[in-house]
């Protein structure tokens, strides 16, 4: 998928995201630190295994995220999310996470997972309410 330009700012300036997850048809929201890992067009985010948002990612793995900025620019991205259960793995994201975010009592611990997030679709909305889809390798 090619991202264009103004959402990678958007993902370089913005230091929090809204996760949405659901189970058992019940929304949750939660505010997150994340780190966009461009070469792999994944969001890198971090919760402690036994949260309720990570609890909800186990049963359901369909996440939406939502980046604004306040240039009036939103970007809701629709995918899925996986818990990294290989260690070498999530020790590469730990530190990759830690690196943009610095806040090591959201990022290390024993209690603390790393879940990835796969972008498959992302819905941009500008100050002048333009929207536009931006799919994988294709924008609508």
């Amino acid at each position: 998928m090619e991202i264009p330009k103004v959402i990678k700012d958007l993902l370089e300036n913005e230091e929090l995201c809204a996760m949405a997850t659901c189970s058992e048809n019940q929304p949750y929201i939660s505010l997150m630190n994340f780190t966009f890992v461009e070469e792999e067009n994944i969001v890198i985010l971090s919760s402690r295994r036994d949260s309720k948002k990570y609890s909800n990612i186990q049963n359901n793995k369909n996440v939406s995220l939502l980046f604004s900025s306040p240039q009036k620019i939103s970007a809701t991205f629709l995918g899925t999310a996986v818990a990294i259960e290989n260690d070498v793995e999530e020790k590469h994201y730990k530190e990759l996470h830690m690196k943009r975010n610095n806040m090591p009592q959201f990022i290390l611990g024993d209690n603390v997972g790393i879940i990835a997030f796969n972008i498959d679709k992302i819905i941009v909305s500008d100050n002048e309410d333009q929207i536009s889809v931006v799919k994988a390798n294709k924008e609508v």
